[in-house]
């Protein structure tokens, strides 16, 4: 009970965290002397920050295929090559991702902008 308690102190003090480096990185940008930032770098940097966050609750292999996939722009087959995985379970795993990744931005409210 004491292992699990520490567990979620540990989650709501790193997404504390990352939310006061966020309003910080905000404040930062807004104070510099060409002027506030524009409200379409705000949404883009909060978005950067929300979908960070979300990926740091995938497991592996999951979030490494997707950050071959999407930060590397590695194609399916480069994946399953570099990962040893068969091509069919590279494509699951990141359809089953995606599809994940997009719910759980659509049920807190954050979907990305378009």
């Amino acid at each position: 009970m004491g292992i699990c308690r520490h567990k979620i102190a540990d989650a709501w003090a790193k997404r504390d965290k990352q939310r006061r480096e966020a309003e910080a990185a905000m404040t930062e940008a807004q104070a510099r002397p060409g002027g506030p930032v524009t409200a379409g770098v705000d949404a883009a940097a909060t978005d950067r920050v929300l979908l960070l966050d979300e990926l740091d609750h995938l497991g592996q292999p999951q979030r490494g295929i997707i950050e071959l996939a999407f930060f590397e722009d590695l194609t399916h087959a480069q994946i399953a090559e570099r990962t040893g995985l068969p091509l069919g379970t590279i494509k699951s795993h990141i359809r089953r991702t995606l599809e994940r990744l997009r719910t759980r931005l659509e049920v807190d409210g954050a979907a990305l902008h378009a």
